[in-house]
């Protein structure tokens, strides 16, 4: 049961910001893992060549590789955590390892996509 402190420092916690409201906003928020991180799309101008569409293959599975060879550092990471106590980054470290498959599953979609 939460004190009295507790559900005061949750209300001011909650109302300082929940987030975009706008469309606008939402729609900008929306394409963040696209612009960042792994996840990033790199994006080739439309040309109907083959050397963009290899460049763009390329660069897709040079993405993946680099998301796979990260999740096999925190998979290890996970390992070895796993025999310690230290509960809180072993549950970081999980969340990771689950954004990382995201990206994985996502980059190798696209890829499939792209050369079928």
């Amino acid at each position: 049961m939460a004190s009295q402190r507790q559900i005061a420092a949750n209300k001011r916690n909650g109302a300082k910001s929940r987030g975009p409201r706008s469309q606008q906003g939402i729609a900008r928020s929306r394409m963040n893992a696209l612009r960042h991180g792994l996840a990033a799309a790199n994006t080739v101008t439309a040309d109907d060549n083959a050397s963009a569409d290899d460049s763009c293959v390329d660069a897709m599975y040079q993405r993946l590789r680099q998301i796979e060879v990260e999740r096999v550092k925190v998979l290890n990471e996970v390992h070895n955590l796993s025999r310690s106590e230290d509960l809180d980054t072993l549950h970081t470290v999980i969340r990771r390892l689950t954004a990382l498959e995201r990206y994985s599953q996502r980059s190798h979609s696209k890829l499939k996509k792209h050369i079928f």
